[in-house]
């Protein structure tokens, strides 16, 4: 029998199935662990500063539904960080302990994952209580900033910060969700 060299060809490129190499694994946990460890601590910074901003608002801006605003945004901000902390904290992966490590990566994923799909809840709304009410108090206020199409440019700036900053998270949750479907494969899952 003569057998076809085009199927023996394609049958020597198929590579070996199976879970990748565990050092490739354990370097794409730490790598994973360093990044969120990383991005939270830029978002503890910018907390600091919004801390730093609005409490000077407080005293310098004048009208006093701004003033609150300015408050609110602040304790808007020790909640955000603190749902920052206890949802999408970074676990390093020698926490991992006995758990095979490509079960670690994915609890951790989903983890992150799960903190970027409820953004909205717990790291855009507690601003918009304190955002509504320094907008209010401008406008009620007496206004030598400029004309009131002036303050709907900044409401339309500010909207669509929010929108885009929840839009980018919902792709990273989904970017997240398609390294997960990618763990169960290699570990027989399905989810």
């Amino acid at each position: 029998m003569n057998p076809d060299p085009a199927k023996q060809a394609w049958q020597r490129s198929v590579v070996g199935g199976g879970p990748p190499p565990l050092e490739e694994v354990r370097k794409g946990a730490n790598k994973f662990y360093r990044y969120i460890k990383w991005r939270n601590l830029i978002e503890y910074a910018a907390c600091v500063v919004v801390v730093v901003t609005f409490t000077s608002y407080i005293f310098v801006l004048p009208n006093v539904l701004q003033k609150i605003g300015s408050g609110l945004v602040i304790l808007g901000t020790f909640y955000v960080a603190w749902q920052l902390h206890r949802r999408a904290s970074a676990e390093p992966p020698e926490k991992a302990g006995t758990m095979p490590i490509l079960q670690f990566a994915k609890t951790q994923m989903i983890r992150q994952r799960d903190a970027l799909r409820a953004i909205f809840w717990w790291y855009l709304l507690p601003f918009v209580p304190g955002m509504v009410l320094i907008v209010t108090g401008t406008w009620i206020g007496e206004r030598e900033s400029g004309p009131e199409w002036f303050d709907a440019i900044g409401g339309a700036v500010m909207v669509a910060i929010f929108v885009g900053v929840w839009w980018l998270n919902q792709l990273g949750a989904r970017k997240l969700q398609r390294h997960i479907v990618e763990i169960d494969a290699l570990i027989g899952e399905s989810q």
